[in-house]
């Protein structure tokens, strides 16, 4: 399996798990498109996971580009925000899964052995109303936000990268109309998407 992911943290992380978990199974990381791409034409992959954001491109771009090139390689994609509309668009391409980063370790585990065994993942969450679309976890890191939390102490409370952090709040901003993390965490308030007596 080929995972590519710019935050060798995050990527190192996973792969570890798998290895745990699915110690039959080969991981590599790459943490760009073009090392993908190379890799794929020097050794026998079975499945690529892109993460969904790369300095470079986007990962469902790259999935297409790259199954082009090597149609019999199953193509997957990781994102921070597995939406339904992310998730027609991966399986429309092709994709075998779409798999949210807000999965534990256990859990992608899980569903990347699925996924080896033959079977397709997509996770797709549709926003709730009475959150305006904001996830558990993109209110956890409001909350932490409030507490005064910086990202990257806030990416060590939840054992995520400081990249996924800053993914999840160009999707707070987005969802709440906020400019900055403070008018983010204000409407949150506003919204009751935060308590005051939590802090």
């Amino acid at each position: 399996m080929l995972f590519i992911d710019d935050h060798p943290i995050y990527g190192d992380g996973l792969a570890f798990a798998l290895t745990r978990s699915l110690p039959q199974v080969s991981v590599r990381v790459v943490t760009t498109g073009a090392a993908a791409i190379e890799h794929l034409s020097r050794e026998d992959i079975d499945l690529v996971l892109s993460d969904y954001r790369l300095p470079d491109e986007d990962g469902l771009s790259l999935i297409q580009r790259m199954a082009t090139l090597h149609p019999s390689v199953a193509m997957g994609l990781l994102c921070a925000d597995a939406t339904a509309e992310l998730a027609r668009r991966a399986r429309a391409a092709g994709a075998v899964c779409c798999l949210s980063k807000e999965r534990d370790m256990t859990l992608m585990a899980d569903a990347l052995a699925q996924v080896l065994g033959g079977a397709l993942v997509f996770d797709a969450r549709a926003p709730t109303a009475e959150q305006d679309g904001i996830s558990d976890r993109r209110v956890e890191i409001l909350r932490l936000a409030a507490e005064g939390l910086s990202n990257k102490h806030i990416a060590r409370q939840l054992n995520v990268a400081e990249r996924t952090v800053k993914d999840h709040w160009s999707i707070i901003f987005d969802r709440l109309g906020a400019q900055n993390r403070a008018q983010a965490v204000s409407l949150a308030y506003g919204r009751g998407l935060l308590r005051r007596d939590e802090n």
